[in-house]
């Protein structure tokens, strides 16, 4: 049976970053800009995560919009992580952007997934996550 061909994918742009609430959360000093996602990434995001990637990408801006928390990426130097539990979906959304603004002067998403309950409860308690408040 075939799949059919896969929709076309395109560079979306998911608005402003909300620099004010994550630069008093981590003690950041990051410039206003739009957060973009390339087809590059959406591809990796598709090819890791192929049923997450339909499920998620719709609430992905309301991540982005309004973060319920966000944290430094470890693992991952430049990155940080916004978290959010979009209306919509049963589980938290974690969504991965680098702070640092490409030539364009947007920021970008690298990835996406969604988080158990469990997860970001065990990451609360350790004091990984801080809450941004929206200014």
């Amino acid at each position: 049976m075939s799949r059919g061909p896969k929709p076309k994918l395109i560079p979306c742009d998911f608005g402003p970053l909300p620099v004010q609430g994550i630069n008093a959360a981590l003690a950041l000093e990051l410039d206003p800009g739009e957060v973009v996602m390339s087809v590059r990434a959406q591809q990796h995001v598709q090819r890791k995560r192929p049923q997450e990637f339909a499920r998620c990408f719709p609430h992905v801006a309301s991540v982005i919009l309004t973060p319920l928390y966000v944290r430094d990426d470890f693992n991952n130097d430049g990155k940080i992580e916004m978290v959010g539990r979009p209306a919509g979906l049963a589980e938290w959304l974690l969504v991965a952007v680098e702070v640092s603004i490409d030539s364009a002067g947007k920021y970008n998403i690298t990835s996406f997934y969604p988080l158990s309950e469990t997860k970001v409860e065990k990451r609360r308690e350790a004091g990984h996550y801080r809450r941004v408040l929206l200014i």
